[in-house]
């Protein structure tokens, strides 16, 4: 990402953040790392209309976004203040195909229309499955934001991948810094997930498949 936008992006999260604590990451170059960084590392990945989960302060959706201009995404989190600003920073960049939404995802009703879903430090694998999976077209991929140790995660995340309909198509590892490995979980949605799912009153994580 160019300097001169990447510095904008920086200046306005911090002035926000005073009204908003949105990141404990106040360091510029911190913030090229673990947030641009690490968002660009999915790049490669995203394509046609995609869900960004748990956005946060838009990352990694806002990133994608800005890199590959193409991509319609729309980016959901359950803390309206972190909506509010994601949707002052679309409005600030003049982001078009874009937008933000306060809601659960066990309350979005938009299943099975979206080529990507992706998620950054969110949850354990098995639960992001029940987030991810309803949402996405048959032949769409899942992309997880995962760290470097995700043997565990992975066999927990069998039983779900089973009843959800996905398949893990390949794990990617990359170098994010010197100390940090990343690692990328891409699953394919190989058949339709029953209506079912989500399930609501946050039985996936109080009740993982």
């Amino acid at each position: 990402m160019k300097e001169e936008l990447t510095k904008k992006i920086f200046s306005y999260l911090i002035e926000e953040n005073k009204k908003y604590n949105l990141t404990t990451i106040t360091d510029y170059n911190d913030f090229l790392v673990k947030h641009i960084k690490d968002s660009e590392l999915g790049l490669e990945y995203v394509y046609g209309k995609v869900l960004d989960i748990g956005s946060g302060a838009g990352f990694p959706g806002i990133v994608l976004k800005l890199e590959k201009e193409d991509i319609d995404i729309t980016l959901i989190d359950s803390v309206k203040k972190k909506v509010d600003y994601i949707n002052g920073l679309i409005k600030e960049l003049n982001i078009k195909n874009a937008k933000a939404i306060h809601a659960r995802i066990e309350d979005l009703d938009e299943k099975e229309k979206y080529d990507v879903v992706t998620a950054r430090a969110v949850a354990p694998l098995r639960v992001l499955l029940e987030y991810a999976l309803p949402f996405l077209k048959k032949g769409g991929i899942f992309v997880a934001y995962k760290s470097e140790n995700i043997e565990e995660e992975i066999e927990e995340a069998k039983n779900a991948l089973k009843i959800l309909g996905g398949k893990i198509k390949r794990i990617d590892e990359k170098k994010l810094d010197e100390k940090t490995i990343r690692k990328f979980v891409i699953i394919e949605k190989v058949k339709n997930t029953e209506k079912k799912y989500p399930r609501k009153n946050n039985k996936p994580r109080k009740d993982p498949l």
